[in-house]
């Protein structure tokens, strides 16, 4: 008799998560040759090799529809003999009684997500978060960097202005000092300006 496989014992065979596996299940269960119902389920040895293609798609970033299309190529879907029963039951339900399944199978996607999903899901958005951090303390770096040229900017032009109005004042004495002598030697006579 083939030896049944229980949730944790594909876990440790694969490396993977009990709560992944179990969220792989509930995705793709036509495709896991199982027994048994709720936590007594067990599966046949050919679902471990079922279960490694769903986390390589799954790995690879592939959308749910890719990975039954690969499975569709490469496993044999199972059938549960016992959906018929279901199906007897649900033709005789009401209208308010179908209307509140159909409102369940809506939800059921989102009650699917297991902890290593939602894990998942908020590690990205962590990453993302510390790419922004990075990328705000890079701009604050560069704010400051820029803050300081604009300082070292001012005071080049301050000091400047002050050499330039230095300049022009020597040269605006040293120009009055020229004509003053000029001034000087005009003034003089023709003997005393021979003679000086």
């Amino acid at each position: 008799m083939t030896e049944l496989l229980s949730i944790k014992e594909i876990s440790q065979e694969l490396g993977i998560p009990q709560s992944t596996l179990r969220y792989y299940r509930d995705l793709f269960m036509d495709y896991l040759p199982a027994v048994g119902e709720g936590k007594k389920k067990r599966f046949y040895p050919e679902a471990v090799e079922v279960f490694q293609a769903i986390a390589q798609g799954m790995h690879k970033n592939k959308s749910n529809e890719d990975i039954t299309s690969d499975l569709n190529q490469r496993f044999t879907r199972f059938i549960d003999v016992n959906e018929g029963d279901d199906q007897a039951q649900d033709s005789s339900a009401t209208y308010s009684q179908k209307a509140e399944i159909s409102q369940v199978q809506a939800l059921s996607p989102l009650t699917q997500l297991d902890g290593s999903a939602i894990m998942a899901v908020v590690a990205s958005q962590n990453q993302a978060l510390q790419q922004i951090a990075a990328t705000i303390s890079i701009v604050n770096e560069q704010q400051g960097e820029l803050h300081n040229l604009k300082q070292e900017v001012t005071k080049l032009e301050e000091r400047l202005e002050t050499e330039l109005t230095d300049h022009f004042q020597l040269v605006d004495t040293q120009l009055r000092q020229v004509i003053e002598q000029r001034e000087t030697k005009k003034n003089k006579s023709f003997w005393q300006r021979l003679f000086a």
